[in-house]
């Protein structure tokens, strides 16, 4: 799932406990990830991670020629993202503001560490690479664009709706 969907997913579904403590907020929002990486979803291709089956086996290769083509998209999703959610939500507080933010680093978290894991294969991050795995489902609509990318569109708009 593209990091402007998950942003939007975890800020709506953060939305009701906005004023709930920040570790609240953002346990919510890192549970959004892994919950909705269980649905069917459309991935944009990263060319620079070796295309392994398990997690194991894939890792980042910082010197490859696509590393800053996917740095860049990365970059420009979550920015998108972030900005779709602050338009709609609008904070007014640094309270609110603080909140969407919240929201989005622990909508994004888990995809931020699964990098690191491929990285470093750091084995703190192991459990959590394989609890992502997991979550993940088995059905990847990568490979059929014309079905995937309007399916995440819907889910996008709808979380986008009730952000708003």
């Amino acid at each position: 799932m593209t990091l402007t969907t998950h942003a939007a997913i975890a800020v709506a579904l953060t939305k009701p406990f906005m004023h709930a403590h920040p570790i609240i907020i953002f346990c919510i929002a890192i549970a959004s990830h892994y919950l909705s990486d269980a649905v069917p979803h459309w991935d944009y291709p990263l060319s620079s991670i070796s295309a392994a089956k398990n997690a194991e086996g894939r890792r980042w290769h910082f010197h490859s020629t696509h590393f800053l083509k996917d740095a860049r998209n990365m970059a420009c999703d979550g920015i998108l993202g972030l900005t779709l959610v602050l338009a709609l939500a609008h904070p007014t507080t640094v309270r609110e503001f603080s909140w969407v933010l919240l929201a989005v680093i622990g909508g994004a978290l888990p995809d931020f560490l699964q990098g690191v894991y491929y990285t470093r294969r750091a084995e703190l991050l192991r459990p959590v690479q394989h609890f992502h795995d997991t979550m993940h489902t088995n059905i990847r609509l990568g490979a059929y664009p014309f079905i995937g990318i309007p399916f995440q569109g819907a889910i996008l708009v709808l979380a986008l709706w009730l952000v708003g």
